[in-house]
């Protein structure tokens, strides 16, 4: 397959992936995975996902069954070795192509506005 395919995200960066088979060992290399649909403009991104590049992470595979049942048919494949820059790269694809199914992501802010706080000192 080999086919070669950059994807813009939000800041404008092309970031190069290469079509892989779906039944290649594509889940084990570190980097970053999308899985797509065919459009009538090009591809549709069902999902974008950090690959960690652990031999037995199950994460990819279930990640592109729950995608194919949304019509994903291809699987774009980009190497890459650093943690920080995996990162940033799935964060700016998401934000500008929004994809079917977005990561979850910790973020402490939103987390620490959705508690509530505990009633003190109104016993009476």
């Amino acid at each position: 397959m080999n086919i070669s395919v950059s994807f813009r995200g939000r800041s404008g960066k092309a970031w190069d992936f290469q079509r892989v088979p779906k039944d290649a060992a594509w889940a084990r290399s570190p980097g970053a995975v999308i899985f797509a649909a065919p459009d009538s403009f090009g591809w549709r991104i069902i999902r974008v996902m950090e690959l960690t590049g652990r031999p037995h992470d199950l994460q990819p595979i279930w990640a592109l069954a729950e995608a194919e049942r949304y019509g994903a048919t291809a699987v774009f494949l980009a190497l890459e070795f650093d943690a920080r820059e995996r990162k940033c790269m799935v964060a700016d694809i998401e934000e500008g192509f929004s994809p079917v199914f977005l990561n979850p992501r910790e973020v402490p802010e939103a987390k620490e506005s959705q508690r509530v706080p505990a009633a003190t000192g109104l016993a009476a």
